[in-house]
């Protein structure tokens, strides 16, 4: 997950000088000065000034096993501070609180925010959160949630969702054993209330497999990205149409050999996660934008930003010539 601070300075009414540019020989700046002046003139821009408003981002994953739920919270601000360690020394004073259909409160305490972003230079404009892992554990599918974040000047945003409901992937087991250069198709049962599907794998082995056939890989894992944009769509193909949020990254001769299957001696972690409307309505980041041209928040009161909820499954995939020993052949009913 990660956070996107607009670094906007202050914002003024201020004047903007516009001319024609002067030409590339001037013989005598007498001559042509005249001809500048007249070309120049002063134009008022008026530019609103912005709001430097809380945002927080609070997300709920329930996973196969109940110890592995997470709750987790992030807060910072819309305008990038110019000292970052001050906005999270203000926000994180904040109190947040999911409550459970029957009331339960689960409490979300302060965290390393090593836990919220990927990039270790934001970390210090930002405040993170996370919920006790005994806590989180009671949280089932198709559970209603709220929200309530209390922020240290008396501030409150509020919000609610609803957990997609359970599923599960169709015909294949947890871990299996895929043929190398084979094309694996996915199902999975819908899950109640979701929004779309979002898919990702990793996949581990790949700059020495694919050495010998002269492509240079330079993540080990790589990482791979999917959508299935509707609570209907259950069904996608292993590994060609992961990666088409990455297509703009991947180098062609890589992408194109994925298309036709995985090479032996490699390794992949594959998650299916459904994923609700609050979730859907406010994601966006690179060309992964299923909210749109904005994001729609689902949290009110003083700030903004958003309470989703995800059900995630997870298999993993090992590419092998023969089947290895224990682990049974990846076969989908492909239905």
């Amino acid at each position: 997950m990660r956070t996107h601070p607009m670094p906007w300075p202050s914002r003024r009414a201020f004047g903007v000088a516009s001319c024609l540019p002067l030409p590339r020989r001037a013989a005598s700046v007498a001559v042509y000065l005249p001809l500048l002046l007249a070309a120049c003139e002063l134009e008022e821009v008026s530019v609103v000034d912005v709001e430097d408003v809380v945002v927080a981002e609070v997300y709920v994953n329930v996973k196969e096993i109940p110890t592995e739920n997470q709750v987790l919270g992030l807060l910072h601000k819309t305008v990038g501070p110019t000292d970052p360690g001050d906005v999270r020394t203000e926000l994180v004073g904040s109190r947040l609180t999911v409550r459970r259909s029957d009331g339960t409160p689960i409490p979300v305490q302060g965290a390393d925010p090593e836990l919220c972003l990927e990039e270790e230079p934001q970390s210090r404009g930002v405040a993170c959160f996370l919920a006790d892992v005994d806590d989180a554990s009671g949280i089932r599918p198709g559970e209603l949630l709220e929200l309530d974040v209390e922020l240290p000047d008396g501030g409150r945003l509020e919000g609610a969702t609803r957990v997609p409901g359970g599923f599960e992937l169709l015909g294949v087991p947890q871990r299996c054993t895929l043929a190398p250069d084979t094309l694996l198709p996915l199902r999975w049962s819908r899950a109640d209330g979701a929004w779309a599907y979002v898919n990702e794998t990793a996949i581990s082995g790949l700059p020495g497999a694919l050495e010998p056939e002269g492509i240079d890989v330079e993540e080990d894992p790589l990482y791979l990205l999917g959508l299935s944009i509707s609570d209907s769509d259950t069904t996608i193909v292993f590994p060609s149409e992961f990666g088409v949020f990455n297509r703009f990254e991947l180098e062609q001769d890589l992408a194109v050999r994925l298309q036709r299957g995985l090479p032996v001696s490699t390794r992949a972690e594959v998650t299916v996660t459904a994923v609700d409307r609050n979730y859907v309505n406010w994601a966006r980041g690179g060309s992964f934008n299923p909210s749109g041209q904005v994001r729609i928040p689902s949290l009110r009161g003083d700030g903004t930003g958003v309470f989703a909820a995800t059900v995630g499954r997870r298999m993993v995939l090992d590419v092998a010539s023969e089947p290895l020993p224990g682990i049974p052949l990846c076969l989908s009913d492909g239905g």
